[in-house]
């Protein structure tokens, strides 16, 4: 985030702990971050900010982070150098390995970026100069078969969808707690907002019993490393009640027939789950 020398003064930005970078306001001193609220003017988050976004000033300056670039001694140890030098060093490094072994012995690994997406400009500019097109990163594993998905559904892998919680009747949530993850924008207001409202239900699916179970419906317990058969039972019920989409079904895929031959689903449900919290009104 960038810091300004005035003080005690309030600096809309963003929050890039994640994806759904809600609009804050933060109050700086020098390089910390003396207070942060959530922006009332932003359009989408509206005021709300998670823990995350309020504890951003002891990601940027906690006690154990690097204050300067370290170089590592033969012994194993590490001396304090200064940016100037450290940058020296290893653009040096990075023309010789290019010199001697060409472009294609460079590869990017990095992470999925979420709502900080610096690395992106500064990490292809550097690949480009390198002349190395090779990258990895956490997408490969997290994201692959969704834009694969993505690519048949859409025609394009990089059209990707967003879940749409404000309007759902029916919310599920499969192994993780947005109450604490924050993994939909505002989070915790609309999870109340479900929770009051008779109309709307709130299914959650997971061994642990989260802040998100407590406030669920009916909270499904599983067994740990069984969901695959939950969603497979899950299905085999839409199935045998006629609740899938056949037009679109029809038109958009083949050999549905003999892979949606529905199964004892009932007994799927029964080995795989430990007793159920709640249930739907």
């Amino acid at each position: 985030m960038t810091t300004v020398s005035s003080t005690n003064q309030w600096h809309s930005t963003a929050c890039g702990l994640c994806y759904i970078n809600c609009g804050i306001e933060a109050m700086t001193e020098g390089r910390h971050i003396v207070k942060v609220r959530g922006d009332r003017a932003h359009p989408a988050t509206r005021g709300y900010a998670c823990q995350k976004a309020q504890r951003l000033n002891h990601y940027q300056n906690h006690a154990d982070r690097l204050t300067t670039p370290l170089r590592k001694r033969r012994d194993g140890s590490f001396d304090a150098i200064d940016w100037d030098t450290a940058i020296r060093e290893i653009a040096q490094r990075l023309r010789d390995v290019r010199s001697r072994y060409g472009g294609k012995a460079f590869v990017l690994y990095g992470g999925g970026g979420q709502g900080n997406h610096s690395g992106g400009p500064y990490s292809s500019s550097l690949m480009r100069a390198m002349g190395s097109s090779n990258k990895y990163n956490a997408l490969a594993q997290e994201k692959t078969g969704d834009f694969w998905v993505n690519g048949w559904l859409f025609g394009a892998q990089h059209v990707h969808t967003a879940e749409d919680v404000e309007h759902c009747d029916l919310l599920v949530v499969l192994g993780c707690n947005p109450w604490m993850a924050h993994g939909f924008r505002n989070a915790r207001h609309l999870v109340n907002a479900i929770k009051k409202d008779p109309n709307r239900k709130l299914l959650v699916i997971d061994p642990r019993r989260t802040e998100t179970a407590d406030a669920s419906d009916l909270h499904l317990q599983l067994r740990p490393g069984t969901d695959a058969y939950v969603l497979a039972a899950m299905l085999a019920i839409i199935l045998r009640r006629g609740g899938e989409a056949r037009a679109f079904l029809a038109g958009h895929t083949t050999g549905f027939a003999p892979a949606g031959t529905p199964f004892n689903a009932e007994l799927v449900l029964r080995e795989v789950a430990l007793p159920a919290h709640g249930t739907f009104r």
